[in-house]
């Protein structure tokens, strides 16, 4: 397992998925976070979304030989426009999506939509480092980011995963975005030195 796969199992332990409740992974890929998931709660149900018809197919293909095809589906689609009613999802996980696309606020308002009331949002993302790693960061991201490319399984090229992890606001300022979109208790948990980090925020019980 990559680095992704044990930052991944991380993510899933915050979103915490109980037996019989209903889950999101929104920009799921080829389903590495969905399987994670479905595997520690065999009793949840989830859905899984990409705008990638080729990595659902993989992603459904992994589904089908880990024997999640009770617990898993994957669909087709996009989320800034989530095709689910409101209030539908007792908790949401994004694993490296957010970062790249191109309204997060709106992709928020999304996400906070079909969450139900008490649900958690569990974002996993890769970020500009903050402290002594940030200076290192930026002198060497030439050296630094081929060194993290090798040890995950897949990502994208490396130049374009340097800019857009610098690109993402700091971690300060994305958790004032999450309280901003509705979410509360907002709290964020860095990742090998802080390249990539986890943001968990909560649906009130009681709606505003």
């Amino acid at each position: 397992m990559g680095l992704d796969g044990l930052w991944r199992r991380r993510a899933v332990a915050r979103l915490d998925p109980q037996p019989g409740h209903v889950y999101l992974d929104a920009g799921c890929g080829t389903g590495d976070a969905s399987i994670l998931l479905a595997k520690r709660s065999p009793g949840c149900k989830l859905i899984g979304i990409d705008p990638s018809q080729a990595m659902l197919r993989i992603g459904m293909s992994k589904v089908e030989k880990a024997g999640l095809v009770e617990n898993i589906s994957m669909l087709p689609g996009n989320v800034l426009d989530l095709q689910f009613p409101d209030k539908i999802f007792d908790g949401v996980i994004t694993a490296f999506c957010i970062r790249n696309v191109t309204d997060r606020m709106r992709a928020l308002a999304e996400l906070r939509r079909v969450i139900r009331p008490g649900g958690v949002l569990v974002i996993l993302e890769l970020i500009q480092p903050d402290g002594v790693m940030k200076p290192l960061f930026r002198l060497y991201s030439k050296v630094v980011m081929p060194l993290v490319t090798a040890l995950m399984s897949s990502v994208p090229a490396y130049r374009y995963l340097s800019d857009s992890m610098a690109d993402f606001p700091r971690p300060e300022e994305w958790l004032r975005f999450m309280e901003e979109a509705g979410f509360t208790n907002t709290e964020t948990e860095p990742l090998t030195g802080g390249i990539s980090r986890i943001f968990v925020g909560r649906v009130p019980t009681l709606q505003r």
